[in-house]
């Protein structure tokens, strides 16, 4: 056979070629489908075994060959399929439905049976989620609706803690002090209920809903600290009778911390450190970066917006201003873009990587969010300047 005979597979074979690199640039470059990489991976995946199939039509051989390097090929194909479709179809249709009821966002705390975390990635297959311990959990998308999922909601959440006390120590008194420990806390609406009468103790279950879930665990950690601070300066020790039969005291006897004396020049002050930046980095970053992108994606439709409400407006000098400040923040948009772009085709920031080349981004996110804040707040200030002038 002359070379010209596979003139058409060649020509079918450079263009199966040519769409791929197409396809990848578009991906790559234009960000089609930035957040789906299993939708870009099948796309190509789809491109290429057409190619294939077409290639083989052409090659100049009997209709005999081609039927059987078809058959051969989609019994490869079947056979991946029928090992692999059980576990992909199961947990692409579960993706599917968490993108329908969309039960949690980016950067979300969720609980699945034992595993609590917040949320780094939504993916077509599985979810990434942080645990307090900083590590990074894959889940299939599968056991998210196979099994009940708590999701924290960011307007607020209910926080409790509960402590077992005596029967001789009044109620009531117990009560106070406990919601005078949850508005330390800064808990609101803080309520006790009483949830068990034991044999020798009193069990106080105290909470109240804390609004924000950004500091969720140094949160319970500090209400327990509250909780335990306050019924010692009330006097109110925190055992249960039981606790006296286990070693012998005397009958005035009293289980208090003894009192802490300060020394003038010595005081030690406690350094605050935000517990939730070291534990939950990761989805803090990919949360905040989400939100970023869905910020910029408003504006033009915002500055539109704006626009066609100036058509309303009679003041002509008033009109001539906001549009002046409305063609500088269109600009200012205009650079940010470009450095969006990159920032969507760059490294996967909840990827791992060298911390200075984690610090680069970081960075760039930061200063990134600081410009797409300064548009957002000159928009709303023109939002709320029409909002005046117009009748």
């Amino acid at each position: 056979m002359a070379l010209e005979d596979f003139t058409a597979s060649i020509i079918t074979l450079i263009v199966t070629i040519l769409l791929i690199l197409v396809l990848t640039y578009l991906f790559r470059k234009k960000s089609l489908f930035y957040r789906e990489k299993i939708v870009q991976e099948i796309t190509i995946f789809l491109v290429m075994l057409l190619g294939i199939i077409f290639t083989i039509f052409t090659l100049p051989i009997s209709a005999e060959d081609k039927n059987i390097i078809l058959t051969f090929l989609g019994i490869i194909i079947g056979a991946a399929i029928t090992f692999a479709s059980t576990t992909f179809v199961a947990n692409a249709m579960s993706g599917v439905m968490l993108r329908l009821i969309n039960p949690f966002e980016l950067g979300d705390f969720i609980k699945i049976n034992d595993t609590f975390g917040r949320v780094t990635e939504i993916n077509f297959l599985h979810t990434q989620i942080q645990s307090i311990d900083r590590d990074l959990i894959t889940i299939p998308n599968r056991t998210l609706i196979s099994f009940p999922l708590k999701t924290i909601r960011s307007s607020g959440t209910i926080i409790t803690t509960s402590v077992s006390l005596g029967y001789n120590i009044s109620r009531s008194n117990i009560e106070k002090n406990l919601l005078l420990a949850a508005e330390k806390t800064g808990l609101e609406n803080p309520f006790v209920h009483v949830t068990k009468l034991g044999d020798f103790s009193v069990t106080y279950k105290v909470g109240g809903l804390l609004r924000d879930v950004e500091g969720i665990i140094t949160a319970r950690s500090d209400f327990k600290k509250n909780v335990m601070d306050t019924l010692h300066e009330a006097d109110i020790e925190i055992v249960s009778p039981t606790f006296m039969n286990q070693k012998v005291f005397s009958q005035d006897y009293v289980c208090l911390p003894p009192e802490e004396k300060e020394i003038i020049g010595q005081k030690q002050e406690i350094p605050e450190v935000k517990t939730e930046e070291i534990i939950f980095d990761k989805a803090i970053e990919a949360r905040n970066l989400n939100q970023i992108y869905k910020s910029v994606e408003q504006f033009p439709a915002r500055r539109k917006a704006i626009e066609e409400k100036l058509r309303d407006l009679q003041e002509e000098r008033a009109q001539n201003r906001i549009k002046d400040e409305l063609t500088l923040l269109e600009q200012e948009e205009a650079e940010l873009k470009p450095e969006i772009q990159e920032l969507k085709t760059g490294p996967d920031i909840t990827a791992d990587m060298e911390e200075e080349d984690r610090g680069s981004i970081i960075n760039t996110i930061k200063d990134i969010e600081n410009r797409a804040s300064e548009i957002d707040s000159g928009l709303k200030r023109l939002e709320k300047r029409l909002e005046r002038l117009l009748p």
